[in-house]
């Protein structure tokens, strides 16, 4: 009377689930059995083989009972509650990579509980706003200021566009930029920096543009990261060569004579320009936008100024 038909216990061997879990997923209606032996156990056929079946596999993925009940009967379908699930999920992942990103940055730099609470309460902002916060940064350090056009215009490029699904390495280097954008130190540095710029713009001292300043930096890299690389020493004869290479550039570029007063000026400039900080935070901003990072014009700069503050001592002589 009852062939086709499966004990609780068979259903329990052919699922995989507790015989107390399918007790239960019975009495809430989602596998009703399909008949009674005569001791009055549960019976069940294919059909409710199939939905308990069903069952685990929306539980495994996260669905909630009441959502697979809603599957079973057909109020809802399984392509609707997987699409939503799905995205519950994305929502989830990201969260998740947020953290690992806060615990990488604090990992790698040996932070303090304070610098983790800060770099965690940056990231967990929307994209959106942490866009802002570099739009902000850009807007504040330049406020009021007389900025050379296409100065100006390549400083508002800076700002890198939050990505809708960043992969780790990208949602790390947001963190990091969150992070740097927030230092006050930070802040007040490019504040400077953008202060020097206009007043030597206003008084005549810096006559360049963006291209002659770009061609003068990449000098840099070339002579004096080659320099580097060498081992020359920053106060030898051949460093020196160097210096008066890179000068003639530095002087062109900024339409200024080659004298005392402009190499303490471009020494000057060396110096502020020569800051880790905004290489990386240049640096950020490839990875963020998915670009090959250039060079670290750091290393370089710092030889350079060393070059020509050994240089200006040399023709100064003994004090």
């Amino acid at each position: 009377m009852h062939e086709g038909l499966r004990t609780i216990g068979e259903m329990a061997r052919l699922s995989g689930l507790p015989v107390a879990t399918i007790r239960y997923y019975s009495d809430e209606g989602l596998v009703p059995p399909a008949a009674r032996s005569p001791g009055g156990y549960r019976l069940y056929d294919d059909d409710a083989l199939t939905r308990l079946e069903l069952v685990r596999t929306l539980r495994d993925l996260g669905v909630d009972l009441a959502t697979a009940a809603r599957v079973l009967d057909g109020a809802q379908s399984l392509a609707q509650v997987a699409d939503r699930q799905a995205a519950a999920l994305e929502a989830r992942i990201q969260e998740l990579r947020v953290r690992q990103a806060v615990l990488r940055h604090a990992a790698a730099r040996g932070a303090d509980p304070a610098a983790v609470t800060r770099a965690h309460r940056l990231a967990v902002l929307a994209a959106g706003r942490r866009h802002l916060m570099v739009t902000e940064l850009i807007g504040e350090a330049t406020r009021g200021l007389d900025m050379e056009p296409g100065f100006a215009a390549h400083l508002r490029s800076m700002v890198p566009d939050p990505p809708e699904d960043p992969e780790p390495a990208r949602l790390e280097a947001w963190v990091e930029l969150a992070y740097l954008v927030g230092d006050p130190g930070f802040r007040t540095a490019v504040r400077a920096a953008f202060e020097r710029h206009a007043a030597d713009r206003a008084s005549g001292a810096d006559r360049g543009d963006p291209a002659s300043w770009r061609r003068a930096e990449r000098a840099v890299l070339d002579l004096a990261g080659a320099a580097l690389a060498e081992g020359v020493p920053p106060g030898c004869a051949r460093a020196r060569a160097v210096v008066e290479e890179l000068v003639a550039v530095f002087a062109g570029a900024h339409g200024r004579n080659d004298d005392a007063e402009f190499r303490r000026w471009l020494a000057e400039r060396v110096r502020v320009g020569a800051d880790a900080r905004v290489s990386r935070y240049v640096e950020l901003l490839a990875v963020i936008d998915g670009r090959a990072a250039g060079p670290d014009p750091v290393p370089a700069a710092r030889w350079f100024l060393s070059a020509l503050e050994a240089s200006a001592a040399a023709v100064a002589g003994p004090a």
